[in-house]
């Protein structure tokens, strides 16, 4: 497209208007109108307000998604720490019956439940230190003979700090300790006394923010398994508690790696 005026000289494409102002100022009064000249300067950068909203759009993506990541992490630990106590407790249990030997284990937590822990002490162990338990919640002594297979048989809330341990059939505010060991022969759950212990043992974890929970079940046959206790804080994966089948037993447990001395 050209301009044209009419007048010689006045006559040049728009594309190289810039390079002619010259001529256009010559052009004045011949009946060309000025056009208005664009400053390299202003089309550059962003405005003070479009970096204000970019900031605001910004920090509203970051509040939205700190809370989804949150609490995924928060059903992530549930999961990791469910599984790794059923894997501890089916291990014990298959090492009792590897051994030939009674297996107790011991599980305890304080009132709140963001302290607890799981110790598992073999008959031979047992026998040689006049113990009947293992005190899995001492830091010496005790502790250090929570043995099994002379190897340190002790799971703690140590990195788990995203969910706490409940009792199914305690106050959220109490504490709790109890023993129970597997039978030698095929691995059931028996009493102090070599009777069959009648009593299923549940131990339910839940995250701090109360929207996860899972359950370590222990039944009267030994069968360890994991479910969910809480229709409306189901960790996807589990069925829901009395659904659930056993736990397979693992050849070395995740969490037992101490050699005792």
């Amino acid at each position: 497209m050209l301009l044209t005026s009419g007048v010689a000289g006045c006559m040049m494409p728009v594309s190289n208007y810039l390079y002619y102002r010259d001529t256009i100022q010559n052009c004045q009064g011949t009946g060309i109108q000025k056009m208005p000249l664009r400053s390299k300067s202003n089309q550059k950068g962003f405005t003070l307000v479009e970096l204000m909203i970019t900031i605001g759009v910004t920090a509203i993506a970051v509040a939205l998604a700190v809370p989804s990541w949150e609490n995924l992490v928060q059903r992530r630990q549930v999961t990791s720490g469910a599984e790794e106590l059923a894997s501890f407790l089916a291990y014990t249990q298959g090492q009792a019956i590897k051994s030939n030997q009674q297996v107790t284990v011991t599980v305890k937590r304080n009132g709140t439940g963001t302290a607890w822990c799981v110790g598992a002490i073999d008959e031979e162990t047992k026998d040689a230190n006049g113990l009947d338990h293992c005190e899995c919640d001492a830091t010496t002594g005790d502790a250090a003979e929570c043995l099994v297979e002379g190897r340190t048989a002790r799971i703690s809330d140590g990195g788990f700090e995203k969910f706490a341990m409940t009792g199914a059939e305690v106050d959220d505010s109490e504490s709790f300790d109890f023993n129970f060991n597997f039978d030698p022969v095929r691995g059931l759950k028996i009493a102090d006394d070599g009777s069959v212990d009648t009593d299923t043992h549940e131990v339910k974890l839940e995250s701090t923010n109360g929207h996860w929970s899972l359950q370590v079940d222990i039944s009267v046959t030994g069968r360890v398994q994991i479910c969910n206790p809480d229709e409306d804080k189901e960790v996807p994966g589990f069925d829901s508690c009395g659904l659930s089948g056993p736990i397979v037993i693992p050849e070395e447990p995740p969490a037992i790696t101490e050699t005792a001395s």
